[in-house]
C-alpha cells in the first residue's frame, strides 16, 4: 500500500469520527432534557408523630352521623381493594401482612388472633375500635397511632373513607350501631 492509500483510509476514519461527534453534539442541542426545578422524586410519606396532615387534622371535625349520612357500603368493596393487598375480610380468614379485618369495628385494638402487632398497637389492646378510631386510622395511620407498623399513607378521599367504614362495619356478626 502506498502513501496515497494510507491518506485515504486516515481521511475516512477522520470523517467518520468528526461526523459522529458532530451528530452527537447536534442531537444534544436539539433534544436537551428539561432539568426539573427540584431534583429527585417526591415520595408520599406519613409526617412525623407530632405533626398531622391536612386530612388528619380535618378528620375529627365531622361527627360520625355526618360521615354516615353520605356513606354507601356498596362502594366499600371497591375501596377495600387498596387494603386487600395486606388484609383479608372474610370470617375466620387468615392474616396476611396485616390482620384479618372481619369484625374489626367493635373489636379491641390488636385483637386479631395470631397476628404480631406493633408495640404501639399492643399498647391500645384494651380499647375497642370505634367508628371514630377507624376513621382516624384510615385517614392517616401513623398520626392516629404513632409507632404503628402499618406503612399505608391513608385514604385521602372523605367519601371513600365513609364508604369503607360503612363496609367494614357490616363485615361483622354483630355490626355496631350507626350514630344518628
Amino acid at each position: 500500500m502506498d502513501g496515497l492509500e494510507i491518506n485515504k483510509v486516515m481521511m475516512a476514519v477522520l470523517l467518520v469520527g468528526t461526523g459522529t461527534l458532530g451528530g452527537s453534539i447536534l442531537a444534544n442541542e436539539l433534544f436537551r432534557p428539561k432539568t426539573p426545578a427540584k431534583p429527585g422524586y417526591e415520595v408520599a410519606v406519613a409526617p412525623p408523630a407530632g405533626q398531622q396532615t391536612a386530612a388528619a387534622a380535618a378528620a375529627p371535625t365531622k361527627s360520625m352521623a355526618e360521615v354516615f349520612a353520605s356513606a354507601n357500603a356498596a362502594n366499600g368493596p371497591a375501596v377495600f381493594r387498596q387494603c386487600a393487598t395486606c388484609h383479608t375480610i372474610n370470617k375466620g380468614g387468615a392474616n396476611g401482612a396485616g390482620p384479618n379485618l372481619w369484625g374489626v369495628v367493635g373489636r379491641n385494638h390488636a385483637g386479631a388472633p395470631g397476628f404480631n402487632y406493633s408495640a404501639a398497637m399492643k399498647a391500645k389492646s384494651g380499647e375497642p375500635w370505634t367508628l371514630q378510631d377507624v376513621y382516624a386510622f384510615i385517614t392517616n395511620p401513623r398520626a392516629a397511632i404513632p409507632g404503628t407498623s402499618m406503612a399505608f399513607a391513608g385514604i385521602r378521599s372523605e367519601q371513600q373513607r365513609a364508604d369503607l367504614i360503612a363496609y367494614l362495619r357490616e363485615q361483622s356478626d354483630s355490626p355496631v350501631e350507626v350514630p344518628k
